[in-house]
């Protein structure tokens, strides 16, 4: 069987060394539109992003920072540039939340499953663009003080950040997902 939008999708693959260019904004507004075509219960529209670029990553970078602070009070001052150089490793990174409201049909984790989905909807656009890219979470997309340093609203969940970026190295793909194992049929 041969479909282009199957075979894009198995050719997609996380690529952590970025570098170069990020994506145009037209090339943006185009990945976006078309990830906010994600499946939406409710029509809702629950998704929000937000582009940094430039020395605009340092205010992630300083997310990222206040984060190990928390956890760790006496981390001296030196260790700071090493935290907030995490925000560079990619020429873009797409902040990408949930928006949630209460709905009387659409409960908030149905809100962020859409959201998850125009997540994986941006990676195979910037995947069709030729950008590597790499969708990273962990603890500072699920902390307050990311929340608050960033101006989102209680209402607001980091579905995660997106490193966008021209690939360092050949891109590698991954040749067996082991679906054997993980699917059955009823």
């Amino acid at each position: 069987m041969s479909n282009e939008i199957i075979n894009a999708m198995r050719l997609r693959s996380s690529q952590n060394q970025l570098t170069g260019q990020g994506p145009s904004k037209d090339e943006w507004y185009s990945v976006l539109n078309a990830a906010s075509r994600a499946a939406d219960h409710g029509g809702i529209k629950p998704w929000r992003f937000r582009i940094y670029e430039g020395e605009v990553r340092a205010q992630l970078g300083e997310c990222y920072w206040a984060l190990a602070k928390s956890e760790v009070p006496e981390l001296p001052e030196s260790k700071k540039d090493s935290f907030i150089k995490k925000a560079f490793r990619a020429p873009s990174v797409l902040l990408v939340y949930a928006s949630t409201e209460d709905h009387p049909k659409v409960p908030k984790m149905e809100q962020i499953m859409a959201v998850s989905a125009a997540c994986q909807q941006v990676l195979l656009g910037l995947d069709s663009l030729d950008y590597g890219a790499i969708w990273r979470s962990g603890p500072v997309a699920h902390s307050d003080i990311t929340k608050s340093q960033l101006g989102l609203q209680d209402n607001d969940q980091i579905i995660g950040f997106i490193y966008v970026g021209q690939c360092e190295q050949a891109k590698h793909y991954i040749e067996d997902t082991g679906l054997d194992s993980r699917i059955s049929w009823a």
